[in-house]
């Protein structure tokens, strides 16, 4: 009896060891997954110095970000601002590259990071830049700012006045070098801005960033942005680190013809903000890789057929004399052009059944033979479309919040479509989907010849950049479209 109960034991041991077991590994796999995701969150929390953004150059569009307006101390990523005002006085031909720079007593005795230049000597306007895009000279930095503003305080004054000119809403300047100073604040957001300033507006010095070392008397200096020499693409920007800010760094890098800018303030050690920020920009472009964004780019123009060059010539004629009536363009064209070589141009995927319709459909193609957007007026609008509402405008708000001219605007794709009616349609559900402060944008209706018929491609113009980022992420397949493709 004992020997076959022991026996039932062993035989059901392996059972229930192999269940535990497998309970121990399902609850393993759930801690993998939980660990991490909570771990990373519980760091940020625990980090309050920290703060992060991904934002594609090209666009402006916001990869990815956290905490990436909450101020914090930008040390030497300030210096980036320091060279911005030296290349604006550069290119205003008020500085030389060969000017000399005084080392004043003021700018010699700030801390390291330093070349120690003594008091009274004088160092190159280039060398200077290079000091600070390397070496991350203070008392370098604190030189040129009395060079360009007089004194220190003065210049970092005008600092921020050109922090705000560019949009930097939330950052003050209080010195040239980015030593701490309690008052001296920034956001992710906000450094991110200056760096695409910095590369839109200053191509011709943004190359000094990537300077990886420089000698000056003899001395070869290393630049701190390691992940120049690891990170594929890396071509700059800076690095910066004071007790109160931690490792900040904001870089830029190019692969597959897409450039990104990363901020990572509060890193722990120069490692982690490197791994940090060579993760945030390898989810960026994994990102970028998926969206396909409309940029700017010459179209070649099809050679108009013989019959729709008379079409062109008729309609370039009597432009003006239609505009004085108030008749619309379609009205002008002959009966046998409506029906003869609109319906065999351009019938193919156009299943509208009204003839107007068709008729539009044919001044689209003109539209497109001749390099330009087509503008949907009023009448043909879809069927029980909902007018797009006014912006209201709050009391108080700046211009940028309406929407912008259309000669000089953004639009939004929404969708490109073998029929008008579905792109009519589309335009029409779109508007019902977007914010009463995004609705007010004008359909545009733009036409590319497929094979053996027609793509329409449905756009909403009139916005600022920024609403056209903004409205996009409320549709589904929306495509910002930069303002020289809507011309």
């Amino acid at each position: 009896m004992t020997g076959t109960q022991y026996k039932f034991r062993i035989d059901r041991a392996p059972n229930s060891f192999s269940r535990i077991l497998k309970n121990l590994f399902l609850v393993s796999a759930l801690v993998a997954l939980i660990v991490p995701a909570y771990t990373h969150s519980a760091n940020a929390r625990s980090n309050p110095r920290y703060a992060s953004i991904v934002v594609d150059f090209d666009t402006g569009l916001v990869l990815s970000e956290r905490y990436a307006d909450k101020k914090l101390h930008p040390a030497s990523l300030t210096k980036a601002m320091t060279l911005m005002m030296m290349f604006d006085a550069i290119n205003s031909g008020r500085v030389g590259l060969k000017d000399r720079i005084r080392m004043s007593k003021h700018a010699a005795s700030m801390v390291p990071s330093k070349l120690n230049i003594p008091i009274g000597s004088t160092i190159r306007v280039e060398d200077a830049i290079y000091a600070l895009v390397t070496k991350s000279a203070n008392d370098v930095a604190a030189a040129m700012a009395e060079h360009l503003g007089g004194t220190e305080s003065n210049f970092a004054k005008m600092m921020t006045a050109k922090a705000r000119q560019i949009g930097m809403k939330n950052t003050r300047f209080m010195n040239a070098s980015g030593l701490h100073n309690p008052r001296q604040v920034s956001t992710a957001r906000d450094m991110a801005i200056m760096a695409r300033t910095m590369i839109n507006d200053y191509p011709g010095q943004y190359k000094y960033f990537s300077k990886r070392y420089f000698t000056y008397q003899g001395k070869t200096y290393r630049n701190h942005n390691r992940l120049m020499e690891s990170y594929k693409g890396m071509d700059g920007l800076k690095t910066g680190y004071v007790s109160a800010s931690g490792f900040n760094l904001v870089a830029s890098a190019v692969q597959n013809n897409h450039r990104l800018i990363g901020v990572v303030f509060g890193g722990r050690s120069t490692s982690t903000r490197n791994a940090h920020m060579a993760n945030i920009l390898d989810n960026g472009f994994e990102k970028i890789g998926q969206i396909k964004v409309a940029a700017f780019r010459n179209v070649p123009v099809p050679k108009p057929k013989p019959a729709l060059l008379q079409a062109l010539a008729s309609l370039n004629a009597i432009a003006p004399a239609a505009a004085q009536k108030g008749s619309s363009q379609w009205a002008n064209l002959n009966t046998s052009l409506q029906n003869g070589m609109f319906g065999r141009l351009v019938g193919e995927g156009d299943i509208d059944p009204a003839a107007s319709n068709r008729i539009e459909t044919g001044l689209m193609a003109i539209a497109a033979h001749k390099g330009e957007a087509y503008k949907a007026p009023a009448r043909t609008q879809a069927p029980n479309r909902i007018q797009p509402a006014r912006i209201k405008v709050p009391s108080g708000a700046s211009d940028s919040t309406r929407l912008t001219s259309i000669n000089q605007a953004w639009a939004i794709q929404i969708g490109a479509f073998t029929s008008r009616a579905q792109t009519d349609k589309a335009l029409g559900q779109a508007v019902l989907k977007l914010p009463e402060g995004l609705r007010n944008g004008q359909p545009v209706i733009v036409p590319t010849k497929k094979g053996n018929g027609w793509l329409f491609r449905a756009r909403l113009n009139g916005y600022s950049e920024a609403q056209a980022l903004a409205a996009c992420r409320y549709l589904k397949d929306c495509i910002p479209v930069h303002p020289n493709v809507t011309r």
